[in-house]
């Protein structure tokens, strides 16, 4: 009995090894990194619905730069990259569109090949977080800066550039930052980089999110606005996200809007500090 039992579990691991080869490239590419998990738990472990709804912080309100007849809308991802980022670049392809992606650093290859990929094909990088921990990173402003060098380091060994911008993770008010949040903005504008809150939210970082959700929240936060700045994310559950794109540009097209990426010279949209 004990040498069958010793067969059926040789067996067992046989099987599984010869599964996992045959995976192949597709398995590496959709592997859920440590901080997709991390990105996955944070609802339960941080309160992140929390903290990405500003309308819920009582230190935060919407700073509006509307300086134009025109109707702009500038698309940004957070939390990538990952293969959600890839079908997002082939939507973005479709039209033509330039868009903002707000990374981390994740170190598998296919992820540095994905970062590689967004820049080669003209849209904007930013830096967001390399460890994406709010409890960590906003211990203080020194271990936010130190976790900001890491992500900051890792964009550009694969650009060949600096990143000039960047997002704060849950925005530059947040229920984890309140109590440095003004010597933190401080700093890093001192430092010369730029910050990009957002003034319209797809809620795809909210439990309960749907496609048909993500849609009506950019549709109609859209129409708010002349120049949009939408939060989006592009980590690998995010499928909802993808589907909703398909959908959100053609209509925001219709309507009359025009796309951009981010740049040092653009009107950030920030949070006030009350």
């Amino acid at each position: 009995m004990l040498k069958t039992r010793k067969k059926l579990l040789l067996y067992f691991f046989a099987a599984l090894i010869t599964i996992s080869s045959a995976g192949g490239y597709f398995y590496m590419e959709e592997e859920t990194s440590e901080y997709e998990k991390a990105i996955s738990r944070i609802e339960y472990q941080l309160g992140y619905s929390e903290v990405y709804s500003a309308k819920n912080s009582k230190t935060a309100k919407e700073v509006q730069t509307v300086s134009s007849d025109s109707k702009t809308v500038y698309l940004t991802f957070d939390d990538g990259p990952s293969p959600r980022t890839l079908e997002i670049l082939d939507i973005l392809k479709e039209y033509n569109i330039k868009a903002t992606f707000f990374v981390l650093s994740d170190e598998k290859e296919s992820s540095k090949e994905i970062v590689k990929k967004i820049y080669d094909e003209g849209h904007a990088i930013g830096v967001h977080s390399a460890s994406h921990n709010y409890e960590t990173i906003y211990k203080s402003v020194d271990h936010f800066l130190k976790d900001f060098e890491i992500c900051f380091e890792y964009i550009k060994d694969i650009i060949g550039e600096a990143p000039g911008i960047f997002r704060f993770p849950g925005g530059s008010v947040n229920s984890y930052n309140k109590d440095i949040c003004k010597e933190l903005t401080d700093e890093m504008i001192r430092r010369g980089f730029t910050y990009f809150d957002w003034n319209v939210s797809s809620d795809d970082a909210v439990k309960g999110y749907t496609e048909e959700s993500i849609y009506n929240n950019v549709i109609n936060g859209c129409k708010k606005h002349s120049t949009s700045v939408v939060l989006m994310h592009d980590s690998s559950p995010k499928k909802a996200t993808v589907a909703a794109l398909k959908r959100i540009i053609p209509e925001l097209i219709e309507q009359g809007y025009t796309f951009d990426r981010l740049d040092e010279s653009a009107q950030p949209t920030i949070f006030r500090i009350d």
